[in-house]
């Protein structure tokens, strides 16, 4: 399953032999929480849910990088595991379904007879 590689890849890019220099070892650990949550959300079928933790997951990196707490090598593996992780997701967001658009009945189709009164004692 395509889905599973994929969020295999992610946890071993965070996971991997990163020396403190490469990956400040609070956010490691965060960063690998907020996976095990995307792949868990994605195994249970809530791809949706795992889209929502995905962004998040994205926000803490940026916040790592901005305080400094990973390097730039690391943050392209992740980034790329990120990525790859994301397309597999949307990829299983079923299309929406296209809503029916009324048509506008003509004038004179119908079985209205407009200008004529009903007759009394009529059906």
């Amino acid at each position: 399953m395509r889905r599973a590689a994929l969020i295999l890849a992610m946890t071993l890019a965070l996971a991997g032999c990163a020396t403190a220099t490469e990956l400040a070892p609070s956010t490691a650990e965060g960063l690998q929480a907020s996976v095990v949550e995307v792949s868990t959300l994605a195994s249970d079928g809530d791809v949706t849910g795992a889209l929502a933790r995905l962004d998040a997951l994205q926000s803490e990196l940026d916040a790592a990088v901005a305080a400094g707490d990973v390097s730039a090598e690391r943050v392209a593996s992740i980034q790329q595991a990120i990525d790859l992780v994301r397309a597999d997701l949307e990829a299983l967001v079923p299309e929406p379904e296209p809503t029916p658009t009324p048509t506008a009945e003509k004038p004179g189709k119908g079985n209205d007879k407009p200008g004529k009164p009903e007759k009394p004692g009529k059906p």
